[in-house]
């Protein structure tokens, strides 16, 4: 289904065209917002501490899809997760809150859930639509429990492409490498 934007720039085009004016190669017509490659982004984070906090934060422009959080070790569960996108808090919450599956998450929009094997619990947390950021995404986990042993992350996050326009960034800061 082609936009009426991209509707009036083809006959635009043709009608440039047509005047024996410029010759224009074909026109393309995306919806939504362009996206550039995907990226991965894994951490270990080795053993936290009862009361520490771990960040992964990624600057720059662009949208985050999922993230994947594996504990292992803990003695309750109270470790929190939170996601931030440009300083706004998009989801808070814990792995024992994810335990219930009263608490657990899973709609068209957002898919929250915690898978536990043993030792080892697995948080999910996936978006879709991806929820677009314009300066830095977040990712902030608190360990509220003793006897975490290791704390792994996985985050898939797509670039913002050169020429796409975040809100409130000028060209010259669009210039630099879409993530740091």
């Amino acid at each position: 289904m082609q936009t009426y934007i991209c509707r009036s720039l083809r006959l635009l085009v043709f009608a440039v065209a047509g005047a024996g004016t410029v010759a224009m190669p074909v026109l393309a017509c995306v919806e939504g917002d362009i996206r550039g490659e995907a990226v991965t982004a894994e951490r270990d984070l080795g053993g936290i501490a009862e009361g520490e906090e771990a960040t992964v934060q990624v600057i720059g422009a662009g949208w985050f899809h999922a993230a994947e959080i594996v504990k292992q070790g803990g003695s309750n569960d109270q470790t929190s997760v939170t996601i931030e996108l440009d300083g706004e808090p998009y989801i808070s919450t814990s792995f024992s809150n994810l335990k219930n599956k009263w608490m657990q998450l899973e709609t068209k929009n957002i898919i929250a859930n915690v898978h536990t094997v043993g030792d080892t619990s697995t948080m999910t947390i996936w978006y879709t639509p991806d929820l677009k950021f314009n300066t830095r995404a977040v990712l902030r986990i608190g360990v509220e429990e003793p006897g975490v042993e290791s704390l792994r992350t996985r985050t898939v996050l797509s670039r913002a492409l050169p020429h796409s326009h975040p809100a409130s960034q000028g060209g010259q800061v669009l210039a630099l490498p879409a993530f740091k």
